[in-house]
C-alpha cells in the first residue's frame, strides 16, 4: 500500500515542478534551472562545509576543520581524522540529484514516519564556514541538515531522505548510504604521522636497550647531539623519515582507545620511542609489547591503541653507531666536479697539487714537476668514496695511540664551485694487519678507521706517487742516435743518409756496419719515449750500488733534437731562412738495474735516468724490449730458383743432391736416383726461413768455442755465383749456436726449427 502511495505521491509532485517551472523558469536558463530542480542541495559547496555531525542510533561523531585542510575528530574522542574519507562524504552532496520528491504541503496525511524519517537512520549536520555566501548572497543558512530514511521498497536502490529546513521528501540513489554511514575507524586518521619531510628538524630515538640517541639538523645536514657529537648518516635518516611518514593503520588494527589500557599492551613503559620535531611540533610514537609480528603502539596525544608490523622496530631499533655517517668525507650533490686543488702536508714536507687547463693537473710544490693525473684522479674518487668501518675512539684524547697528535697526514681537497670549499681530514697510523689505518675529520673529535687499500700509501708515499710516471720524455720522431749497452756489447745505431721523419732509416755502426732493423729499432726508441714507472722507488739513494745500478744490467741511451729545431738531418721544413735553426742534440740514458725480486724470472726491475736522483720500478716486459736484436735475424738471403746443389752432412749419413740436364732434382751421393716429391724444395725453402732467436757474437772469429770447427750438421746450397752454408755447433739449452756464410754472425737457434730441417731432409732418407 506504501508503494503505491508513494507512486501516486510522486506523479503529484511532477504536476508540482511542472507548475513551478512555468513560475520560476524565468529567473534561470531553462536548462540551468532544470538541473537546480533535480538537486537536494543546489547552492551547496564542499569548501563551505567545516563542521560535520553524524548521528546513528546512540552514536554521534562529530568532526571539524579549524583551517581547511585538515580534519579532526571531537567526539566521541578527539582524533585525527581521515581527510579522504571526510572529503569523499562532503563530496556526495554537491551533485546529489533527485530521483523524485514528495511536497509535504501537497501530500495528504502526509507522516515522516511512512518514511522512516521520524526517526531517521542517519542524520548529518553540515555547517557552514562564518560568513558563508549562499546562492550569491549573505544568508541567514548556518547549516545544511540531512536526515536518511527508508529505502523505497525491498529491492529498490532508492532511500527516501529530507534536506533542509522543512519535512519536502526526495527520493535519491540508495548508494550514497555506502558513503556517508561510516563509523569511528572510518572516519579516524590511518597515518600513524602527518609531516612534511623537510621540515623536520629533530629526531629522537629512544630504546630501553641501546639508550637514547637525538639527531639535529643544520644548513640540510643532520649531525648527532647526543649522546655525543658527530656527523649523522642524513640518507638514514631521511630513510628513517619515509618508513614514519609512509606508515598506515589498517582499519582492523585499531585495538583500543582507553588510555587505562596502555598497561596491557605495554606502552606505560614502551620498548622504543620515536620523536619528530617539525617547525610546528612534535610528534611522538610509542612501541609495546609484541604479538605474532606485530608492535602494540600508540601516538602522545591520542587515546588510540593499535598495530604496528613489527618490521619497523627492526628498521629504527638502531644503535648509535648505526645513525653515524660512514662517508668519511661529504662533497655537495656536484659530486667532485670543480676540484683543482689538492695538499698533502706533514712535518718535514708539502706536496701542492693544482689542475691547470694545459697539463690537467701539475705539482706546483716542492717541485714544479708533471703529476701523474690517472693516480690524481684515482686519489680522489678513492678519499670520496671512504667508508668508515670502525667508531674506534670518540674522546679526543688519545691521539697519540693513533698516530694523530704530532703533525699527522693532512690531506685537503679544494674545490671552486661558487664561492669554494675545502674538505680536510688527516691520517694517522695502519692497523696491526695494514688493512685499516686511522683516520679523523678536521675540526672534529672523533677517530676511526678506513681501509688502505689503494689510499693509504699513495698519501704517504706522496711526491713519489703523484709525480708524472713517464720516466725518460723526449720527442721521439727527433731521435737520431739509439746506443744499448748489454751482455758486454755496445749496440750503436744512427739515422741513415736520406732518412727522414715519414721514411726513417737505420743503419748500425757498431759492432758492424750494416742496415738496422726499422721496426726493432722503432720498438725500442718507442719503448723509452713511453716508459711509464711502475712506482717510484725513492727520490733520492745513499748508495745506488743498493739497486744494482752502479754497474747496470744494461742502459739504453737515446740521442734526439731539441723541440722545435727547423731542420732533420739537414731537410729544411720551411723556405723562411728565419725559421731555420741550428740542431742541438740532447742525450738521455736508462739504467736497468737488479731485479726486484732476484728468484723469479718474469719480475720487475730497478731503473733510472742517468744524471737524476730518483729511482724508478719498472716492468720486465719493458726491460725484456731492450734485448731485442736491431738488425735482422734471419740468416739467408738468396734466390731459391737459382739453386744447382745442395750438400747435406750429418753424422749418419751425407747427402749430395743436384738438379741434371732436364732440370730435376736427382740424388748422386751416397746413390743415383731421382729425388720423390719436392724434398730438395722444401730443405731450400726451410733454409731462407730460417730465423735466429738472437745474436751471440758479431763476427766470425773464435768459431771452434761454438763447435764450428766439428759442426753437428750442415747444409750448403749451391748457385752459379757462389753458395750458403748452414752450420750448427753446440747445443746451448733449448737452443743450438748457428752459423751461415751470409753474415758470418753467431746466432742460438731453437732446436725444434733444427730438428725439422734434419727431419725433413736427412731422417726421411735415412729411413
Amino acid at each position: 500500500m506504501k508503494f503505491k502511495t508513494t507512486i501516486i505521491l510522486l506523479i503529484i509532485a511532477g504536476i508540482g515542478a511542472a507548475y513551478i517551472f512555468l513560475y520560476d523558469k524565468k529567473q534561470y536558463r531553462t536548462d540551468v534551472w532544470v538541473q537546480r530542480q533535480q538537486m537536494v542541495l543546489p547552492d551547496y559547496k564542499p569548501g563551505q562545509i567545516n563542521k560535520i555531525e553524524m548521528k546513528k542510533g546512540d552514536t554521534t561523531i562529530v568532526l571539524e576543520s579549524s583551517d581547511g585542510a585538515t580534519w579532526r575528530m571531537l567526539e566521541p574522542l578527539k582524533l585525527r581524522a581521515d581527510k579522504a574519507e571526510v572529503e569523499e562524504i562532503l563530496s556526495q552532496f554537491e551533485f546529489l540529484r533527485k530521483i523524485g520528491s514528495i511536497e509535504e504541503s501537497e501530500t495528504a496525511n502526509f507522516s515522516l514516519k511512512e518514511y522512516g524519517l521520524e526517526t531517521p537512520s542517519i542524520v548529518i549536520n553540515l555547517w557552514l564556514k562564518k560568513g558563508t555566501m549562499i546562492g550569491g548572497t549573505a544568508g541567514n543558512v548556518t547549516k545544511y541538515v540531512v536526515n536518511v530514511g527508508d529505502k523505497l521498497a525491498a529491492g529498490q536502490d532508492t532511500v527516501y531522505i529530507t534536506a533542509g529546513d522543512d519535512n519536502n521528501v526526495s527520493v535519491v540513489n540508495a548508494k550514497i548510504l555506502e558513503k556517508i554511514d561510516k563509523d569511528i575507524n572510518d572516519l579516524r586518521s590511518k597515518w600513524a604521522f602527518e609531516f612534511d619531510k623537510h621540515s623536520v628538524e629533530r629526531v629522537k630515538i629512544e630504546s630501553s636497550v641501546n639508550g637514547s640517541v637525538v639527531c639535529s639538523k643544520t644548513e640540510q645536514l643532520w649531525w648527532l647531539t647526543q649522546p655525543l657529537s658527530d656527523r649523522a648518516d642524513s640518507e638514514r635518516i631521511k630513510d628513517i623519515l619515509d618508513e614514519l611518514k609512509n606508515l598506515k593503520i589498517a582499519k582492523e588494527d585499531f585495538v583500543s582507545d582507553r588510555e587505562e589500557d596502555i598497561i596491557n599492551y605495554g606502552l606505560d613503559k614502551p620498548v622504543f620511542t620515536i620523536s619528530i620535531g617539525t617547525t610546528d611540533d612534535v610528534q611522538t610514537i610509542h612501541l609495546g609489547h609484541s604479538l605474532d609480528e606485530k608492535i602494540y603502539a600508540k601516538l602522545d596525544g591520542e587515546s588510540s591503541i593499535f598495530f604496528v608490523h613489527d618490521i619497523m622496530l627492526r628498521d629504527l631499533d638502531l644503535e648509535l653507531n648505526d645513525l653515524r655517517d660512514k662517508q668519511l668525507l661529504r662533497f655537495d650533490a656536484i659530486g667532485t666536479y670543480g676540484i683543482e686543488k689538492i695538499d698533502l702536508k706533514s712535518a718535514d714536507t708539502a706536496l701542492v697539487m693544482e689542475k691547470t687547463e694545459q697539463y690537467d693537473w701539475m705539482i706546483k710544490s716542492p717541485k714544479l714537476i708533471l703529476a701523474d693525473r690517472d693516480t690524481v684522479r684515482e686519489f680522489v674518487e678513492k678519499i670520496k668514496d671512504l667508508q668508515i668501518q670502525q667508531y674506534v675512539d670518540d674522546s679526543g684524547i688519545n691521539y697519540e695511540k693513533y698516530g694523530l697528535a704530532d703533525s699527522p697526514l693532512e690531506v685537503s681537497v679544494f674545490r671552486r664551485i661558487g664561492e669554494g670549499e675545502t674538505v680536510k681530514f688527516l691520517i694517522g697510523n695502519a692497523d696491526e694487519n695494514g688493512g685499516l689505518c686511522y683516520v679523523r675529520r678536521d675540526g672534529e673529535d672523533a677517530v676511526y678507521s678506513v681501509p688502505t687499500e689503494n689510499f693509504y700509501d699513495i698519501a704517504k708515499a706522496g711526491y713519489l706517487a703523484f709525480r708524472d710516471k713517464l720516466v725518460m720524455e723526449f720527442p721521439k720522431e727527433y731521435a737520431q742516435k739509439l746506443v744499448v749497452n748489454r751482455d758486454g756489447n755496445t749496440i750503436i745505431c744512427e739515422q741513415a743518409e736520406g732518412s727522414t721523419m715519414r721514411m726513417p732509416k737505420w743503419n748500425m755502426i757498431s759492432p758492424v756496419n750494416m742496415p738496422a732493423e726499422l721496426d726493432s729499432v722503432n720498438q725500442v726508441v718507442w719503448n723509452l719515449s713511453f716508459l711509464l714507472a711502475n712506482k717510484i722507488v725513492t727520490l733520492s739513494a745513499e748508495n745506488i750500488g743498493d739497486y744494482g745500478l752502479d754497474n747496470p744490467l744494461l742502459s739504453a741511451s737515446v740521442t734526439y733534437e731539441e723541440y722545435g729545431a727547423a731542420a732533420h738531418n739537414n731537410e729544411v721544413i720551411s723556405d723562411k731562412a728565419d725559421l731555420v735553426k741550428p740542431k742541438e742534440l740532447i742525450t738521455k740514458t736508462l739504467l736497468i738495474g737488479n731485479k726486484i725480486e732476484p728468484d723469479k724470472d718474469k719480475t720487475n726491475y730497478y731503473a733510472k735516468v742517468d744524471g737524476q736522483d730518483i729511482i724508478f720500478q719498472v716492468g720486465w716486459t719493458d726491460v725484456r724490449d731492450y734485448s731485442i736484436e736491431l738488425v735482422t735475424r734471419t740468416l739467408f738471403n738468396f734466390d731459391s730458383i737459382n739453386a744447382k746443389s745442395i750438400r747435406i752432412k750429418h753424422p749418419e749419413k751425407n747427402l749430395f743432391f743436384q738438379k741434371n740436364d732436364e732440370h730435376m732434382w736427382q740424388m748422386v751421393e751416397p746413390e743415383i736416383k731421382l729425388l720423390s716429391g719436392n724434398l730438395a724444395d722444401r730443405i731450400i725453402s726451410s733454409m731462407k726461413l730460417l730465423m735466429a732467436e738472437s745474436i751471440v757474437q758479431y763476427s766470425n772469429e773464435n768459431l771452434s768455442e761454438y763447435g764450428f770447427d766439428n759442426p753437428q750438421f750442415s747444409v750448403t746450397i749451391s748457385f752459379d755465383d757462389g753458395e750458403a752454408s748452414l752450420l750448427v755447433g753446440k747445443e746451448a739449452g733449448n737452443d743450438y749456436y748457428v752459423t751461415g756464410t751470409d753474415t758470418n754472425f753467431v746466432y742460438l737457434m731453437n732446436k725444434n726449427k733444427i730438428d725439422e730441417l734434419i727431419e725433413a731432409s736427412v731422417v726421411r732418407e735415412i729411413k
